[in-house]
């Protein structure tokens, strides 16, 4: 599973803390920081679900769902962080 994280004004996210965990789980079980270009990357067990979690400070925190069902994916996924409503930028 790779991924970028931008802001909300189209900029890489370094430094955001990228954690997953099975969608029938409560525990998370990966966990990982975005790189100078706001990439990320991580192998997760396939055929199943997960649910990813973005956090990263000033932003409010981010969660989707994401299927792993298929054999390897090539999928990349792009989230974009919106400012935390009353704090600092």
């Amino acid at each position: 599973m790779i991924g970028t994280v931008f802001t909300d004004k189209a900029y890489a996210l370094p430094g955001a803390k990228i954690r997953v965990r099975r969608s029938s789980e409560k525990k998370f079980r990966w966990e990982t920081y975005t790189n100078s270009r706001g990439e990320f990357a991580f192998r997760v067990p396939q055929g199943e679900e997960y649910e990813i979690v973005i956090i990263a400070k000033g932003f409010t925190d981010q969660n989707e769902t994401v299927s792993a069902k298929s054999g390897i994916s090539e999928d990349t996924v792009v989230y974009r962080m919106q400012p935390a409503s009353g704090g600092k930028k």
